[in-house]
């Protein structure tokens, strides 16, 4: 460019230099965060937001900050299972209503292994038939192979259908595992009936990180 006469200072921009507006998107790099794109669906965990980090801008991924009560599962019994009297036996609960992170072995081991620390909420229930006048059922969350959550009941009349529930909030490291386990006095052996309600069943879920 020629100039008459003397060339003109360099002045730095400011921005009343710039008319509102004058700046659109199309003149914008692709790696800015303006809120141009509407995202429309739940974040990826690689999805990230900008975060001012004690006055520093930085960029966090979704996975940091996303809550999530998983892993989670919920099983029932849905085959006969026999119960001998006066000792705890493992409920084999095998139907997995569903199951997000493939935690609870609901063929073999019928344990639920989070893999995640944390703190879960942990449940069960057990459903048992004819007991006689007076006879106690025990429904128990076992925990590496120890108690740590009873419910009991007590039948008030022979013939009794005894329903009997137990839950507990605990911490779990990576390789905790949880069972269930049901004892009866009755005197001889007693079915828990399966069925495709939840009658007899087992769950829990993740309430927080560790």
């Amino acid at each position: 460019m020629a100039y008459i006469g003397k060339v003109p200072a360099a002045v730095a921009l400011a921005s009343s230099d710039v008319t509102d507006g004058i700046i659109t998107n199309a003149k914008l790099a692709q790696d800015i965060i303006s809120g141009d794109t509407a995202l429309g669906a739940a974040p990826a965990d690689t999805d990230e937001l900008l975060v001012s980090d004690a006055g520093v801008l930085k960029r966090m991924d979704y996975s940091y900050i996303k809550a999530a009560n998983t892993p989670a599962f919920f099983a029932n019994i849905t085959s006969n299972q026999t119960v001998g009297t006066a000792s705890a036996t493992k409920l084999s609960i095998n139907a997995e209503e569903f199951d997000s992170d493939s935690t609870y072995d609901n063929s073999s081991n019928y344990r639920f292994t989070p893999g995640v620390a944390g703190k879960y909420f942990i449940f069960a229930n057990g459903y048992i038939n004819s007991l006689t006048n007076a006879k106690t059922v025990v429904i128990y969350i076992y925990k590496n192979g120890a108690s740590i959550a009873v419910g009991r009941n007590v039948a008030a009349k022979t013939g009794a259908i005894l329903t009997t529930y137990t839950s507990i909030i605990d911490t779990a490291d990576d390789d905790d595992y949880y069972e269930v386990y049901l004892y009866h006095d009755e005197g001889g052996d007693l079915t828990v009936p399966g069925s495709s309600e939840a009658r007899s069943y087992f769950g829990a879920y993740k309430i927080i990180g560790a």
